[in-house]
């Protein structure tokens, strides 16, 4: 039995810490910290990007990187047995059991239309996060935080709705879980909360500002 859902919930306010000190070192904030730190993130991204949407995709693959880089070497410091992988069986791998990493700052995590392993079984480590966009940067240099709330959770041998099609431009699809699961995600829940809509369960990111 896998204890990694104990151990992100004892460890958890150290592991968004560490997660925000990442966040702070990445190219994108080096170019914001180069180039008018004294605007909000929003004011930033208003400046120097025309579509909007390709930021949105920048920073949620910088996140997605480092926490897929981060997570297997803190569950080592903690003295937890895995290893980072990066197959097409996983991304992580516990005693031959293999963990999907999935990220993302909508109401779902992304996948897609080809992946073979969205229609079987995951073991399935979700982040769903939230940034400061009215703060300037030099306001979040000043707390050291980046992150502004999150929703954590850890499925084991999970089967999720796969939801979209492949078409000439577009191969991403969403991954949702319907309501009759609502029991299952709140036992999964680390960080945050769950909320039981009327076609999906909902992941309720809890804000860190008071952390």
């Amino acid at each position: 039995m896998s204890h990694i859902k104990s151990i992100l919930k004892d460890n958890i306010s150290e592991i968004i810490d560490d997660m925000n000190e990442e966040l702070l070192q990445d190219r994108i904030i080096r170019f914001w910290k180069r180039n008018n730190s004294h605007l909000t993130l929003r004011q930033f991204v208003d400046t120097y990007w025309e579509d909007k949407s390709e930021f949105a995709v920048d920073l949620g693959v910088s996140f997605g990187k480092i926490f897929e880089f981060y997570l297997p070497c803190k569950l080592q410091e903690l003295g937890y047995s895995v290893a980072p992988t990066f197959t097409s069986k996983g991304d992580m791998e516990e005693d031959g059991l293999h963990w999907e990493i999935k990220t993302g700052r909508g109401k779902f995590i992304q996948g897609a239309t080809h992946s073979p392993k969205e229609k079987s079984a995951l073991n399935l480590i979700q982040v769903l996060w939230e940034c400061h966009w009215n703060k300037t940067l030099e306001e979040i240099l000043a707390n050291r935080k980046f992150i502004s709330e999150i929703n954590i959770c850890v499925f084991h041998n999970i089967v999720v709705d796969s939801i979209g099609e492949h078409s000439n431009n577009n191969s991403r699809t969403t991954l949702q879980f319907r309501n009759d699961r609502y029991d299952e995600c709140v036992d999964a829940c680390v960080y945050g909360s769950i909320k039981k809509n009327r076609k999906n369960v909902g992941f309720v990111k809890e804000s860190l500002d008071g952390n």
